[in-house]
């Protein structure tokens, strides 16, 4: 699929800088596949006053020429300008170029001056230009430390910068408007909605078709990826790998996570920071506490494709070799709804919002304590607090479900602005509900039912 999907106040924003009467320095960074360069290229396009130079690790001379070679055929007077950075851009930038330094941190591994002439130009020499500069990076440790971070010569002077993120659910799911609810919720569960994996989603085929071909198979384009993406980005990938396994295996807390992975539990708070800058790994805590204060922070695979990949395929190569095309039927489907399982709980928490429009919601997120853990827990700006379950079973739903929820809600200390706390209770099911679930939800005033198609059709 080359439909470019989603992204329009960023193309807006983007667009309104180039159309500006004043320079502007603009950031455009996030991870590996997230859409970057794309959505760059969709909001130049058309223009007649573009320079998109794509960077690549070479050595500085190179990258000059390369860079001129691009910039003559809108510019051709650049080819008398000496090759230098800052002749070349202060050329452009006279000339009130928009222009595009792909893959920034390359320029600067060939040449550590660059952001200091970037400074230079910007506090001295493009005052009374309307050239705009789009700097990407792949590398968010880089972009951090060396374009972005207070030591750097430019921070300061970006008047945008933009982390480009995954896509949301809604957006993924014009990636496969064909399939049904269920297949949505198990596709997004393994591709999640970083684009360049979902454009492995051909919504033509089954699902199990596409896990197969793009992922299981030593052939697929998305085999390797992680595997691609951390040796790429890290130092000491090997140790990482260990890190992201024992997460990927239900290990939460820093503490598991470094016994599991075999690393110095005076170290695993470095390594999983790296992770989190990366937008691999993310940290929850329980929705009533601080996330800066909390010690019951758990640490969980963010990207959906990873987690998928260190769930079932690393170092497990072997197993579906000898499967063949059985590998999917048995060794995938047994497990995937259960796999699937905290993506759709975070469906229906975004959903939460809609489906209770009545309230105001400070937060909704999970709460757990020791063995107790509610999927749904939704603090409104008065004395209510929304509570609910999740089940992404082949099975209906029955009350013990609700009785077990009645039971760990005791548990939640929550502080509100009365003294009183009212609950409004919700359920939500991929398979349906029970006979004694309908009756309890028809005869109560706090308790509500909801659907897979539901939960969907608020996205």
């Amino acid at each position: 699929m080359t439909e470019f999907i989603d992204r329009e106040a960023e193309l807006e924003a983007l667009r309104s800088r180039y159309d500006g009467d004043e320079p502007s320095l603009i950031a455009v960074w996030g991870r590996r596949r997230v859409g970057k360069t794309e959505l760059v290229e969709q909001s130049i396009r058309g223009r007649d006053d573009v320079v998109h130079y794509q960077a690549t690790e070479t050595t500085r001379q190179v990258q000059l020429d390369d860079f001129v070679d691009e910039a003559r055929d809108v510019f051709p007077g650049v080819e008398r300008i000496r090759r230098e950075w800052e002749d070349l851009l202060g050329y452009l930038g006279e000339r009130d170029a928009v222009v595009v330094l792909d893959e920034f941190p390359f320029l600067i591994e060939g040449d550590e001056s660059l952001p200091s002439v970037v400074q230079r130009l910007w506090d001295h020499e493009f005052d009374d230009t309307a050239v705009t500069l789009v700097v990407i990076g792949s590398s968010i440790s880089m972009m951090k430390e060396t374009v972005m971070s207070g030591g750097s010569p430019l921070h300061g002077r970006f008047d945008m910068r933009l982390q480009l993120q995954e896509l949301g659910f809604d957006a993924a799911m014009e990636f496969f408007p064909a399939y049904d609810p269920e297949e949505r919720v198990l596709a997004w569960g393994v591709f999640g909605g970083t684009p360049h994996y979902l454009q492995a989603v051909d919504d033509d085929q089954p699902l199990r078709h596409t896990i197969h071909d793009a992922v299981l198979s030593r052939r697929g384009f998305l085999h390797d990826e992680p595997e691609y993406v951390l040796r790429t980005e890290l130092e000491e990938p090997n140790r990482y790998f260990a890190i992201l396994k024992a997460i990927a295996a239900g290990k939460e807390s820093s503490n598991e996570i470094a016994q599991a992975a075999g690393v110095d539990s005076d170290q695993i708070s470095n390594y999983l920071k790296n992770l989190q800058d990366l937008e691999i790994v993310r940290r929850a805590v329980p929705v009533t506490e601080n996330p800066a204060k909390s010690r019951r922070g758990q640490y969980k695979l963010k990207d959906a494709l990873f987690r998928f990949w260190f769930r079932f395929v690393y170092g497990q190569g072997d197993k579906y070799d000898r499967a063949g095309d059985d590998a999917y039927d048995e060794l995938i489907a047994p497990q995937l709804p259960d796999f699937v399982s905290p993506k759709f709980e975070e469906l229906c928490r975004t959903a939460t919002y809609d489906l209770y429009d009545e309230y105001t919601f400070d937060r909704v997120g999970r709460w757990w304590y020791q063995e107790r853990e509610v999927d749904v827990v939704g603090l409104t700006t008065d004395s209510t607090m929304v509570v609910g379950e999740c089940k992404f079973t082949g099975s209906p739903m029955g009350y013990d479900v609700l009785s077990d929820l009645e039971n760990d809600v005791e548990a939640i200390r929550w502080s509100p602005r009365g003294n009183d706390i009212d609950h409004e209770y919700c359920l939500f099911s991929r398979s349906g509900f029970r006979q004694s679930l309908l009756e309890a939800a028809a005869d109560r005033d706090d308790l509500q039912l909801f659907s897979i198609e539901d939960v969907l059709e608020l996205f």
